[in-house]
């Protein structure tokens, strides 16, 4: 079976191949935010290329494409969705605009000791196009008033003749009872038809009427953007001779069909780094990590998951910007620090500050040559000697860089070139470092307890700077860590999930409503993912896992728990109950899931998975290669000449003591003085880090 994933970045469009005879290949092209495909088929070409084919024949021999993208996040951040209008029970349309009333969702640090200057989020459909519409279901399910078909049609109408492209729909309890949601929807494609309608009951069931609300607004925000997308992109592979199946990563983890994404686009918004996640929850278990940190530096933003126990992490209130969300979501924190982040100096303070603003793609850092002149983190890692090349075809102009560097930050703070760009690898650093441990430390984990495993193009320049003092004894640099996200597309397993939220009750009252709910979540999440007769190896099948989520009586979170594939009973109880507790000690921190406390079910869910193999290369033969050639890199203050080795001449465990540097054609892994590097038979990197003193 042929492979290949694709995920698109801010700067980066990165892409791998698996062939049928397990050859790995990958590539690197500049993305294209203006049509996002031209950068996806560019990077086709050159995974084509580098297989000596033309991209109609590495399509055609193609069975999955799997693709992680940003067109929603994007249109989420730079305010250019949809024209939404949304429909909600009448008495609730002031939803949005109330937000929470105890705390306003998404502020920063500095927002929060600010309190008078506290705003809410902004709203991505004015209250005009908000309109209420009579019908009432209770918190049990029943229907307490029907539903006013007429003025349901009256209201798509009003929002027909506002121009909308899409419809939200969130009425008042349809997690437990849907079917006044579906009868709008029914009515909606009468009245609109063409027009992309988003329920809340389908696409997040679960109480909490702001987080839901919010949920399948943004999916309806993103849904003509993304919609339309995704068809570009189908027919522009078909027209190359794809005949395979397209499968899009969902940020919930796994993968779907494109026709599940175009239909719940809202899964698309942070795919590509839940991909990672996926991506490094396997490897991590390949080299005998079941807790892992994933780390990754791309063009604009550095990302932290954690792998706890072999599974990816799911966010207690996921959100995107600040847009709160009722589905599960992987769990990535970002900021503004990668490659191309601005360095600049703090007009008020005089202070050295790198990020979060980018130079982007384009024009991108001065050392591209492309006609940016502000200095970037790349610049100063193109001036400090740790990298000459990205993506294996552009070399750095790193004149250029020492130019923007003297202008803009040696000159202004007295410093000199050297000095100025070790300080903006200091600065970036010390970053990357304070959201690894407030990543873990604040979630009660000691991040000497978890190797590091550092991706995207630049993380294996920085990873080794500052995981010395994190007290990480391993880094792990993954084969083509590059393109890694990608990489992770199709390492992915294909899903299908749903799920049904139940009054709040002890898990002894409420045994026969689980088990009801479970028989028929499952049974619905199997016949979803049958119907998409993805392409697999022989002997891979479809499995169910069915879940409770559990919480302490009266919190907010719940903890989603493993159920036996059988109905469950008494007996089962106390079993469930200590791992709710052991797993929600992994999560929150030790000591505390106090035995004392009561426990309550709030939610059935199903979840149906096709397995699908991590990709493997050949296997690496021993042997010991010499250094292609030295450059002089800073380290500690002074230059020193350094070997360079190229990642594809190490030789399985062959040892590689720093100061030195391994290379592929798409990173550079920078092997700092006291740390030695390491590559096993399977081609991934091991970086050993020295002890604190």
């Amino acid at each position: 079976m042929q492979l290949i994933g694709v995920d698109t970045g801010g700067t980066f469009t990165d892409a791998v191949a698996v062939t049928g005879n397990g050859r790995v290949v990958a590539s690197k092209a500049l993305s294209t935010p203006a049509q996002v495909e031209t950068g996806v088929l560019a990077a086709i070409e050159l995974l084509a290329a580098e297989l000596e084919l033309s991209p109609q024949e590495l399509l055609a021999g193609t069975d999955v494409f799997a693709h992680g993208t940003t067109v929603g996040l994007n249109a989420v951040l730079t305010g250019t969705g949809a024209t939404v209008g949304v429909l909600t029970t009448a008495g609730f349309e002031s939803t949005l605009a109330i937000a929470k009333a105890n705390k306003v969702h998404g502020l920063t640090d500095e927002d929060l000791r600010r309190p008078t200057s506290w705003d809410k989020p902004p709203l991505l459909v004015p209250r005009r196009r908000v309109l209420g519409v009579r019908g009432r279901i209770d918190r049990s399910g029943q229907v307490v008033e029907p539903l006013d078909e007429a003025g349901v049609r009256a209201a798509l109408r009003s929002l027909a003749a506002s121009g909308v492209d899409a419809v939200a729909v969130a009425l008042l309890w349809s997690p437990v009872n849907p079917t006044h949601e579906q009868r709008v929807a029914a009515i909606a494609a009468e009245e609109l038809p063409g027009c992309h309608v988003s329920l809340s009951s389908e696409l997040a069931p679960r109480i909490g009427e702001y987080e839901r609300t919010c949920s399948v607004v943004l999916d309806a925000y993103v849904a003509p953007l993304v919609s339309s997308y995704l068809g570009r992109l189908h027919a522009a592979l078909a027209d190359r001779k794809f005949g395979g199946t397209l499968l899009v990563t969902r940020m919930g983890g796994g993968v779907q069909s494109v026709d599940a994404a175009r239909r719940s686009p809202v899964q698309t918004l942070r795919s590509g780094p839940a991909g990672g996640l996926a991506a490094t929850a396997k490897v991590g278990a390949a080299l005998g990590h079941p807790n892992v940190v994933a780390t990754d530096v791309g063009g604009t933003s550095f990302d932290v998951g954690l792998v706890l126990a072999g599974e990816p992490g799911y966010a207690a209130r996921p959100m995107i910007d600040r847009f709160a969300l009722a589905m599960p979501v992987v769990d990535i924190t970002s900021i503004g620090t990668g490659g191309g982040s601005l360095a600049w100096v703090d007009p008020v303070l005089g202070a050295l500050r790198v990020g979060p603003q980018s130079a982007g793609a384009d024009p991108g850092p001065a050392c591209y040559g492309r006609g940016g002149t502000q200095p970037t983190l790349t610049d100063a890692a193109a001036v400090a000697g740790y990298v000459e090349r990205l993506g294996g075809t552009l070399e750095l102009d790193v004149a250029a860089a020492a130019a923007a560097i003297d202008r803009m930050i040696a000159r202004p703070l007295g410093l000199s070139v050297d000095a100025a760009a070790e300080g903006i690898l200091d600065v970036a650093c010390e970053q990357m470092k304070d959201l690894v441990r407030r990543t873990t430390v604040e979630r009660g984990h000691d991040p000497g307890d978890f190797a590091l495993l550092a991706y995207g193009g630049a993380g294996p320049q920085y990873a080794g700077r500052y995981a010395e003092d994190l007290g990480v004894r391993e880094i792990l640099v993954p084969a083509f860590a590059a393109q890694f996200s990608a990489f992770g597309a199709i390492a992915s397993d294909i899903r299908a999930a749903a799920e049904h939220d139940l009054a709040p009750a002890s898990l002894h009252e409420s045994l026969d409503a689980v088990n009801a709910a479970a028989a028929r979540l499952a049974a619905s999440v199997r016949a979803q993912l049958e119907l998409g007769q993805a392409p697999l190896p022989p002997g891979r099948q479809v499995t169910v896992r069915r879940r409770i989520g559990l919480r302490f009586y009266r919190q907010v979170h719940r903890v989603d728990i493993v159920l036996p594939e059988r109905a469950i009973g008494p007996d089962d109880v106390a079993a469930l109950t200590d791992r709710f507790r052991q797993r929600y000690e992994q999560v929150v921190g030790p000591g505390s899931g106090k035995a004392d406390t009561p426990i309550e079910v709030v939610a059935v869910s199903a979840e149906a998975l096709l397995p699908m193999p991590l990709p493997a290369g050949d296997p690496r033969r021993a042997g010991t290669a010499a250094p292609r050639r030295h450059r002089a890199a800073l380290f500690d203050g002074h230059r020193q000449e350094c070997p360079v080795y190229a990642w594809d001449d190490l030789g399985a465990d062959q040892c590689v003591p720093g100061p030195a540097f391994v290379e592929s054609e798409s990173t550079t892994v920078v092997v700092h003085p006291g740390h030695s590097a390491r590559i096993g038979t399977d081609g991934h990197l091991r970086l050993t880090i020295r002890a604190r003193s």
